[in-house]
């Protein structure tokens, strides 16, 4: 399936009028690509900081608070003050 994408993407970016070097078609793949790495350093940000406002909640907590939030919560998944994303 993913070759079958691949080359979908590839017949709209590298274009016949766009020959012999595809100078548009290069840099719309640089363009691409530097969105993509944007995109990848503001998850990691955005993990670290959901992290630690986490740790701060949870760290505020005394031990016998977070056991009943453990027991009693009906939060589940990436909502629960325990959980942390792995980064």
């Amino acid at each position: 399936m993913s070759v079958q994408a691949g080359s979908i993407i590839g017949a709209n970016i590298y274009q016949d009028s766009d020959k012999p070097l595809y100078k548009t078609g290069n840099q719309n793949l640089v363009i691409i690509n530097v969105l993509v790495i944007g995109a990848f350093l503001f998850a990691k940000f955005y993990y670290v900081w959901r992290n630690k406002r986490r740790d701060k909640v949870w760290n505020a907590m005394t031990e016998q608070e977070r056991r009943d939030y453990v027991r009693n919560t009906k939060l589940t998944g990436s909502r629960r003050l325990d959980f942390r994303f792995a980064h």
